[in-house]
């Protein structure tokens, strides 16, 4: 939906995510996600209602949206994830004003909702931070300092507001795989992870093993699949979700892949987490059979 592909102008259309609302609850999913997307404010229309401005436009206030979303089904939104790369241009004070702002949304559009969990994308792409610091003096070390800085302020607000705050690290990202956990060290205030399991695969890492070894850390989790082995470096392409070598995608369908989410689901009981899992079908351009190939899978192979 960020390019021109088919059927865009209806997905920005309240009747289309009125009845999605309605299908995701027949699939037996009563809470979502909502990635919070500045984008959509900026295109001349009410856009996809996954901003403060969205909902407001197309429900009238968030009160009224959850009101709304709950007589289709849904009867909660259990996070809200912001992925700051849309702001990864001009330079890096403008890439922090507008991180620490829409970060600030976000919240308030989370803490609207009654969400338990606040997620953000720790890094934009490794691509895509060495380009905003081209010609600067400084490099990647302080971006993340400065970065880190930012984060702190998020997370005393979202503390503030009853939210917890988890970070995402993408395989592409600079803390990608176990590098977020150094990361973490630098940031002052209670921060949590986000266990994204295609993005920790396609880094080198096990889930399970990471699972285990951060379970005292372990905020929210997002079971994502992957077949994709990064042979070729994509993590450092403009495009590293395309890849410029394959024609295979990076992410599909849960069970599609070859992430082993019940060692996944044991890893996370044997922590003793039992908090939010969030079912995850990244890349998918048909989202009612990703809906009901996830439920077929949760209980062909997840239900025991």
């Amino acid at each position: 939906m960020n390019h021109q592909m088919p059927n865009r102008n209806q997905r920005e259309s309240k009747y289309y995510w009125d009845e999605l609302y309605q299908l995701i609850a027949a699939a037996g999913f009563t809470s979502i996600e909502v990635p919070y997307e500045p984008k959509w404010d900026f295109g001349g229309r009410s856009g996809i209602p996954r901003t403060l401005r969205s909902v407001t436009v197309k429900y009238g206030t968030m009160q009224k949206y959850m009101e709304e979303i709950r007589k289709n089904g849904i009867e909660k939104i259990s996070s809200v994830h912001l992925d700051p790369s849309l702001f990864c241009q001009g330079n890096l004070k403008m890439y922090l004003g507008a991180f620490g702002h829409f970060g600030e949304e976000a919240i308030q559009f989370a803490k609207g909702a009654g969400a338990e969990t606040i997620v953000l994308t720790a890094s934009p792409s490794i691509y895509s931070v060495r380009k905003l610091m081209e010609g600067s003096s400084h490099g990647e070390e302080e971006f993340l300092s400065q970065t880190a800085r930012v984060i702190d302020g998020l997370a005393e607000m979202a503390g503030e507001e009853g939210l917890k705050l988890c970070l995402k690290n993408e395989y592409w990202g600079l803390l990608r795989g176990e590098a977020v956990l150094q990361f973490l060290k630098q940031c002052r205030k209670e921060i949590y992870l986000d266990i994204d399991t295609a993005h920790l695969k396609i880094a080198g890492t096990d889930p399970a093993k990471f699972i285990a070894a951060n379970k005292e850390k372990i905020g929210i989790v997002h079971l994502t699949d992957t077949g994709f082995t990064d042979d070729q470096e994509a993590y450092l392409q403009p495009l590293p979700e395309y890849p410029a070598k394959t024609a295979a995608k990076v992410f599909c369908d849960i069970g599609k892949g070859s992430v082993d989410l019940p060692a996944v689901l044991a890893a996370l009981e044997n922590a003793g987490y039992d908090k939010t899992v969030i079912y995850n079908c990244k890349d998918s351009n048909d989202v009612y059979r990703s809906l009901l190939r996830t439920r077929c899978y949760i209980q062909n192979k997840l239900s025991e």
